[in-house]
């Protein structure tokens, strides 16, 4: 039954009804069942590691009902501001019952998003996904299903097809101008695939698990990734593999010095911020001086042309980005959160290298996908549920941590035993004859 739930979760993350706002159908159907799996299973919640965890999310949302008074937000406003808190509170109660420390329901919860993804954009596209269908519709899906296949050839330790699929679904976003993608997939690729050997004979390449110079290497590692990925992004523009349209966009964008992010919107967000540090600007917020000045920041950088005035109409101040989303909406409340978040899945990204388990390529498109989203996406409507489950991956790859010391340890006793020199016996007890 939990699988098929999980499941009928999964398929439907990305199908919405309208209900004061847009509200996706699993949601739903994770509140509706909610109440009965926490009853069969609530010591799964009930564990120290999470009480920071709702902890700092009740209070992101206190610093958010606090701004809102504060600003005298409008009403509806004010409503969808917290309920999107309160069912991403939901969401995380919800996956965490039904998915911690069960691989196989993530695998069935992750290809139903997958699928329910690709089947909402050929039945009913968004007008972005009209627009732009890859990257807003396709994308999600077929990266996440091509990342389970992935993890089915590197479980069988056939890392070479493994590899080549991460490489060919690059590809692809990079043809399609995603940009963002194509410098994750390469960064999983640098991380989580044995492309480094730990040795080379008696001679070892990589520093031991474990210690700060690991680390570091595979800090090396991701930044080589991302220079990589915009170097063939540049290359990809220069040689006319993109769209005209692309080729525009990413010239200006890379006179603009903001290429691979192309988020311009942290600027003026980050002033949004200095403005008012502790108590937020309000669900919804909307300010025209902040929409001015990330007009006058595009227009300078070449991305946008000074005749573009319908960019000055939206009216909310701009973040695109989780982090400083909450920090311009809840304040310091809710950057909390997200600061908390960050280090969580920073940690869970080396815990993953270091492991590398079975399911190392989609876990790490999750967790090196949560690292870029929570500084450079916003908090939109489908991104609760994919935030969630990356929550609950990162929380459990932290608490393998001891148990892999433990597996260790007890494969060093067995091999100390086992290369033990046997003891002769006492010639004394059983004297030789000559």
């Amino acid at each position: 039954m939990a699988d098929v739930v999980a499941l009928a979760i999964g398929l439907t993350t990305t199908a919405t009804v309208r209900f004061v706002g847009d509200l996706p159908i699993s949601e739903i159907i994770l509140v509706a069942f909610l109440p009965i799996v926490l009853v069969v299973h609530r010591r799964r919640v009930l564990r120290r590691e999470y009480k920071v965890l709702f902890s700092l999310l009740g209070f992101w949302l206190l610093g958010q009902a606090v701004s809102d008074i504060y600003r005298h937000t409008a009403t509806l406003d004010w409503i969808r501001g917290d309920a999107a808190i309160i069912f991403f509170g939901l969401d995380l109660l919800g996956l965490i019952v039904l998915l911690r420390k069960n691989e196989r329901r993530k695998i069935i919860f992750l290809a139903g998003t997958a699928i329910g993804s690709i089947l909402v954009t050929v039945i009913h596209p968004s007008d972005y996904a009209l627009d732009q269908p890859w990257k807003f519709g396709y994308a999600s899906g077929v990266i996440t299903i091509v990342m389970l296949m992935s993890s089915f050839f590197y479980a069988r330790r056939m890392y070479m097809i493994a590899g080549l699929l991460v490489l060919g679904i690059a590809g692809v976003n990079l043809l399609e101008n995603f940009r963002g993608p194509v410098g994750q997939l390469l960064v999983v690729i640098a991380l989580f695939f044995p492309v480094v050997p730990e040795q080379f004979g008696r001679l070892r390449i990589l520093p031991r698990s474990g210690g700060a110079v690991r680390v570091a290497v595979l800090l090396v590692l991701s930044l080589g990734a991302a220079w990589g990925a915009e170097r063939l992004v540049i290359f990809a523009t220069s040689a006319g593999l993109v769209s005209e349209e692309a080729r525009a966009k990413n010239e200006a964008e890379l006179n603009g010095g903001f290429l691979l992010g192309g988020r311009p919107e942290i600027q003026v967000s980050s002033k949004a911020v200095m403005d008012s540090p502790i108590i937020g600007h309000g669900s919804w917020a909307a300010d025209p001086k902040y929409v001015k000045m990330l007009f006058d920041i595009e227009v300078e950088g070449g991305v946008l042309d000074a005749s573009d005035r319908e960019e000055l109409s939206t009216g909310l101040i701009p973040a695109h980005s989780h982090l400083m989303g909450a920090w311009v909406w809840a304040g310091i409340l809710g950057a909390a959160f997200w600061f908390y978040i960050l280090w969580l899945t920073a940690k869970a990204t080396i815990r993953l290298a270091i492991l590398r388990p079975p399911s190392a390529p989609i876990y790490g498109w999750f967790i090196v996908g949560t690292l870029w989203t929570i500084m450079f996406s916003p908090f939109g409507l489908n991104a609760r549920m994919y935030d969630a489950v990356a929550i609950v991956i990162t929380f459990d790859l932290l608490e393998a941590e001891p148990v892999h010391i433990k597996n260790m340890l007890a494969s060093m006793r067995r091999r100390i035993m086992f290369n033990r020199p046997r003891r002769l016996p006492n010639p004394r007890l059983f004297p030789t004859t000559r």
